[in-house]
């Protein structure tokens, strides 16, 4: 038997305990495999752990890597480690920082994604974004080229460089989006979420941040790309803070009511969710639960019914807004399967 790749380790992972012969029998003679399940298996649990996803070796454990020029926040022009240099920062929020930067050896483009505050959940978060969507290997998810470990520091994420918008960004300037246009963007989200759901992957922070519209020149058709899996097994925890302190951390008008309300037994019909929330956006321009505080989200979330899609979005087909509601049902039993959606949404592409 050959080396696990990244589909039979998720098939491993996938089936529960081992029971393939083959499986175990491969397993007792191979080192670097039994290092990858056990890396694998702590990178995916929440507890506690610091290990890290490419080995058995801690960030502690590693070598010091090489420093920044400055002991200071990173700033332009600064190596990172002795072979990326910084160029200039396109994207920052409370948590992290995303650099443009060049490879010294060829001046190819890359972003680096870097903490700025050091804690052991957001390491965590990097690791499991990184290995997740490596794993996955899907066309419209964002993989992780490299994780950068420079002495003790929180990992510094290596991506393909990106140009165009993230889709909040388009619809803060577009307001909404046409029927056509929604379908586009909305498919290749669907299939991304569909080849996340058959590795056994629930994203569980599905938003317009999270979705990126790449394009190679400004008249090109945009690819639709998801990313940052930081959360896929975090969400559990994240409500609990957010309901111990009513502020919003992120974006929780995207949470299915089922997360808001802090159940501990998500699964991929909370994605459903989110994403029939992103089409009603797409579509009629407002977000389907409403409110400035965690509170005033969760009463939203438990009224009787959303305002119809159809009502707001009159132009759209029917076959489309009653999907779209009932992706949004707030009991989840009534939400279709994401094969269906995809099926409907690629049969309305077809015809247009």
């Amino acid at each position: 038997m050959e080396c696990l790749d990244a589909s039979r380790l998720f098939d491993v992972f996938a089936g529960g305990p081992l029971r393939d012969d083959l499986v175990e029998a491969h397993l007792d003679g191979c080192e670097t495999c039994r290092a990858l399940v056990a890396a694998y298996a702590r990178v995916t649990d929440d507890s506690e752990g610091d290990v890290s996803p490419y080995g058995e070796t801690s960030p502690s454990d590693l070598p010091p890597g090489p420093a920044l020029a400055s002991a200071a926040r990173p700033a332009a022009g600064d190596v990172i480690a002795g072979r990326y240099r910084l160029d200039r920062i396109i994207g920052e929020g409370g948590m992290g920082v995303v650099w443009a930067a060049s490879t010294l050896d060829g001046g190819r483009l890359v972003a680096l994604k870097m903490l700025k505050v050091d804690t052991p959940e957001l390491t965590r978060r990097a690791r499991r974004e990184a290995l997740v969507a490596s794993l996955i290997g899907h066309p419209s998810i964002v993989e992780v080229k490299e994780v950068l470990w420079i002495g003790g520091a929180p990992p510094i994420l290596v991506m393909d460089l990106l140009s165009g918008e993230s889709l909040d960004r388009l619809l803060a300037r577009e307001k909404k989006l046409g029927v056509a246009a929604a379908i586009k963007v909305l498919l290749p989200l669907v299939a991304a979420v569909r080849a996340a759901h058959a590795r056994s992957v629930l994203h569980r922070d599905l938003k317009p941040q999270n979705v990126f519209l790449a394009r190679e020149t400004e008249a090109s058709e945009p690819v639709v790309l998801l990313l940052d899996f930081g959360l896929a097994k975090l969400v559990g925890h994240d409500v609990e803070v957010l309901t111990r302190t009513g502020a919003i951390v992120g974006t929780p008008h995207y949470m299915a009511p089922e997360q808001l309300y802090g159940e501990g037994d998500i699964d991929s019909r909370a994605d459903v969710w989110a994403i029939g929330a992103l089409a009603y956006e797409c579509l009629t321009g407002r977000r389907p639960l409403e409110g400035t505080s965690y509170a005033q989200l969760v009463r939203s979330a438990g009224r009787d019914a959303l305002r119809p899609t159809a009502e707001l979005a009159p132009e759209a087909p029917r076959v489309l807004t009653e999907l779209i509601d009932r992706m949004l049902a707030h009991d989840r039993a009534g939400r279709p399967d994401l094969g269906d959606v995809h099926e409907i949404l690629d049969e309305l592409a077809r015809a247009r």
